[in-house]
């Protein structure tokens, strides 16, 4: 027997199946790329804008930090995304300001910040996208042009106190906003492509946190702090259809996912319930999540299949497969801490944005991997995360730990076509080789 030769060919039987497995490891990897932190945002107000503002009757206001963006939202071809900014404390005074950023290059670049004079709590984009909606704690709903150069519509002057939340309906012709003053405003578009309001839900008990119009029936979940939520007809005369006593503790937020089969609730007990979005049962939710930290936000995905939970502490979970809950991904945590005010995704499924403390994070969910060069910080263009250097294990600009870097966007099916083509070629010759090995044996 030649020794040398079955020592040859065993000791490729041995490494072949360890690089099958490296490869097949390699697909999985690509397969379930986790969120990838690709842009931190700086939401301070005083920073240079691209499109110029017109020459201002009295100086601008440099507001004091922190400057928290409290709300965020997408247009409806992903290519603006608004954030809802707090600025201040009491020993500087508060201020608000809603920053616009154009998104189409796949770099966020600063165009418009518009400035309030308290925290912009809410904003909304309508669903055509020709109207930008925001509410805040100067106690007005703002509407303003939802393509550039943003010009300002129209104000909303009948809330009694902070507005927290506002939400436009599926066809854009309703728009709900409700806040502090324990009251629901229902504006209905007129024929000058403005507000009027038709309606006034009243029979709240308690601050008003959150609103959302079911995607298809049009019906309105409201969440009201003191352990309510109520859903009202979404057409006229706006009836009560249910009131649901969810919780012991206040409640948070509501959202429905993209199909409206479901219906999310979250309180300040920790805790998200999952009801039937077409017909809630206050007794039989469908799901109950028990979480670990205190909740700030809530947001399902694009599919309407998974659901994001924000913490106080800037953690994010997402649950999928909901009746089973299991948690399927937990997006690391970026230093420094602060809390998850708000979740959004851009429509087409690219981006996650984060709200936190003086920043906006922007991650990637669509597979694609953090690459080597982005663009540096230039004037209205906001920081990459790798703008100087990167390195394969950690990037340093904040912290945020990544895996290996791949500069190429090739798609999952390509990807998948190729390894599975590599795994039969691998196997093929395994078989050839082993069956060469035994005749040798054999002499």
């Amino acid at each position: 027997m030649n020794f040398g030769k079955g020592l040859t060919i065993a000791s490729l039987l041995i490494s072949l199946p360890l690089n099958l497995t490296k490869a097949q490891s390699g697909f999985n990897q690509r397969a379930q790329i986790p969120p990838q932190l690709f842009y931190e945002i700086n939401t301070d107000p005083n920073q240079p804008q691209a499109i110029p503002t017109s020459t201002p009757t009295v100086a601008q206001p440099a507001p004091c930090g922190p400057h928290s963006a409290l709300s965020i939202a997408w247009n409806k071809n992903s290519t603006l995304m608004a954030v809802g900014v707090g600025s201040g404390a009491i020993r500087c005074g508060l201020a608000g300001s809603l920053q616009i950023f154009n998104v189409s290059s796949g770099i966020p670049r600063l165009l418009r910040t518009i400035h309030a004079t308290n925290w912009i709590k809410s904003v909304t984009f309508s669903p055509d996208g020709t109207q930008l909606v925001t509410g805040g704690d100067d106690n007005t709903v703002n509407v303003y042009e939802g393509v550039s150069p943003f010009n300002h519509l129209q104000t909303l002057t009948e809330a009694g106190s902070d507005v927290n939340t506002v939400a436009f309906n599926s066809n854009g012709t309703l728009l709900a906003a409700g806040g502090e003053d324990s009251e629901v405003r229902l504006y209905i578009k007129n024929v000058r492509n403005l507000f009027t309001l038709v309606k006034t839900l009243s029979d709240a008990r308690g601050h008003i946190k959150g609103v959302d119009f079911h995607p298809i029936n049009g019906q309105l979940a409201v969440a009201e702090q003191r352990s309510r939520l109520r859903i009202y007809s979404g057409i006229s005369p706006y009836n009560r259809l249910e009131n649901l006593f969810v919780s012991g503790s206040f409640l948070l937020t509501v959202a429905y996912n993209s199909d409206g089969t479901l219906l999310a609730c979250a309180d300040t007990r920790k805790t998200v319930r999952l009801y039937n979005g077409t017909n809630p049962d206050e007794n039989s939710p469908l799901q109950t999540l028990v979480l670990p930290q205190r909740i700030e936000s809530i947001v399902f995905n694009q599919e309407g299949t998974q659901l994001l939970i924000g913490y106080v502490n800037g953690g994010v979970d997402v649950y999928g497969e909901l009746k089973s809950s299991p948690r399927v991904t937990i997006i690391p945590i970026a230093m420094p801490l602060s809390p998850a005010y708000a979740l959004a995704f851009s429509p087409d499924g690219k981006w996650l944005s984060i709200g936190r403390l003086d920043r906006a994070l922007m991650y990637r969910v669509d597979g694609v991997r953090l690459p080597t060069a982005q663009a540096s910080t230039t004037e209205a263009i906001t920081t990459a995360v790798a703008a100087t250097a990167v390195n394969t294990t950690a990037v340093n600009t904040t912290a945020v730990n990544t895996t290996a870097v791949n500069t190429t966007d090739a798609s999952t099916g390509t990807t998948t076509e190729i390894d599975n083509s590599s795994t039969l070629k691998a196997l093929s010759l395994i078989v050839l080789l082993t069956a060469v090995l035994q005749d040798i044996v054999l002499q």
